[in-house]
């Protein structure tokens, strides 16, 4: 067993590693429950006859990057699936700002840590099985009570404007940015009782997805 997947955040603003065969940096994170891995994956576009090979990541072939969104690999911890991706902005929350959610995720709680690396800043996403959802920058609360509370538990919610000083605001910034990241993973993690061996993510021993470019 990992260390929860604290990992995932103390390794993510590294340099990619060449030659890996699996992810180890600028890794988003999707989870939800009360859904099925094959339910949620097809809801994000992934092919039902993909999912059937039972391809590993490590075994993929190489494709034309014109013919996908994302190479992602996934897997079930408790009662939670799990979607990591190398792509600049997870696929699930895409597509939850194109609103094109299927109706198949209604009452489905949902968690997601995007990297927006074309957008940044990166943000946080929590969706309530009733349907509620925040989406907010690195370091703020969601508005969701006993997820904002994984997420203060674990130091990951930040002093802000007008709590706080500019000063105050700005020099804890300054001291505590190279940590914010794994302590949201942190928080994450804590809050999903969630378990990601950071060996197989490595290795690329799990399963593949394949998610199709936006239509």
């Amino acid at each position: 067993m990992s260390d929860g997947i604290r990992w995932i955040g103390e390794h993510n603003l590294a340099a990619r590693t060449p030659g890996l065969p699996g992810m180890r940096e600028a890794v988003s994170l999707t989870v939800a429950r009360d859904i099925s891995a094959r339910e949620f994956l097809i809801s994000l576009g992934a092919h039902a006859e993909d999912l059937n090979k039972g391809t590993l990541f490590k075994d993929q072939k190489k494709k034309s990057t014109a013919t996908f969104h994302s190479l992602a690999m996934y897997g079930t911890c408790g009662g939670w699936v799990y979607v990591l991706e190398n792509s600049p902005d997870a696929t699930w929350y895409t597509k939850s700002l194109a609103h094109q959610e299927s109706q198949v995720l209604t009452g489905a709680e949902i968690v997601c840590v995007t990297q927006r690396e074309d957008d940044p800043p990166p943000y946080v996403s929590h969706v309530t099985p009733e349907g509620h959802a925040s989406h907010a920058e690195w370091g703020a609360p969601t508005g969701h009570p006993d997820f904002d509370e994984a997420l203060r538990s674990a130091g990951a919610i930040y002093p802000s404007l007008p709590d706080s000083s500019e000063e105050v605001v700005e020099t804890y910034w300054e001291e505590h940015m190279d940590d914010l990241l794994p302590r949201i993973f942190t928080a994450v993690g804590n809050y999903c009782k969630l378990e990601i061996s950071q060996t197989e993510v490595e290795a690329g021993s799990l399963p593949l997805v394949v998610f199709p470019p936006a239509s």
